[in-house]
């Protein structure tokens, strides 16, 4: 394959790069540009989310997000995406759908750059996120849609995206099932049915 060319990282990103992350963030501006998705199977602590963000920045100063981004993640790292986000990423208008208090702040969805969310909350809240197309999708910890019958799994199929990209350490835990699981959310048919993959 093709070497994946180096550009000039992000102006409004607040945080420098690592070579293999920037490696990282070119391949997901690649997939964008190639209009396909992707894993990005880094091991924990070497800045998946970092990389995410570097890229939510530059697709916003080229132009190219034509609405905000959907972040899909444990409840236990939504607070973590909060605070990486506004740490790397202090120019990106970012709505947090978590709490009781989530149903008012749906108004302000068309005119965030991101909105986080847990797997438990969009499966509760999934009719609100009807007609609404974003940019990119991101699952993160995206074992979490492994099960293809969980109703998480059902649900994340149901969002409409420009763009699907999904985060783990493990996306394989303990059969093939799975990782057919995230290609059928990222790129469904791609693998064929369950059955005979």
């Amino acid at each position: 394959h093709a070497p994946v060319p180096k550009s000039t990282p992000p102006v409004g990103l607040h945080a420098k790069l690592r070579p293999y992350q920037e490696t990282g963030v070119e391949w997901i501006s690649r997939l964008a540009r190639l209009e396909t998705g992707g894993v990005l199977a880094d091991d924990m602590g070497l800045g998946k989310t970092l990389q995410v963000i570097a890229a939510l920045v530059r697709e916003k100063e080229q132009g190219h997000a034509n609405g905000p981004s959907l972040v899909v993640t444990p409840t236990s790292l939504i607070t973590n995406w909060q605070r990486e986000l506004g740490r790397f990423a202090p120019g990106l208008k970012v709505l947090c759908l978590h709490g009781p208090k989530r149903e008012g702040l749906r108004r302000g969805i068309a005119d965030a750059d991101v909105v986080l969310t847990t797997y438990p909350l969009l499966v509760r809240d999934l009719t609100s996120f009807e007609g609404l197309a974003f940019h990119h999708l991101v699952l993160d910890e995206a074992q979490a849609v492994k099960n293809p019958r969980s109703q998480a799994s059902r649900a994340v199929r149901e969002l409409s995206a420009r763009h699907r990209l999904c985060l783990s350490g493990t996306p394989i835990e303990n059969n093939l099932e799975e990782l057919w699981s995230l290609f059928d959310f990222l790129m469904p048919g791609l693998l064929g049915s369950a059955e005979a993959f």
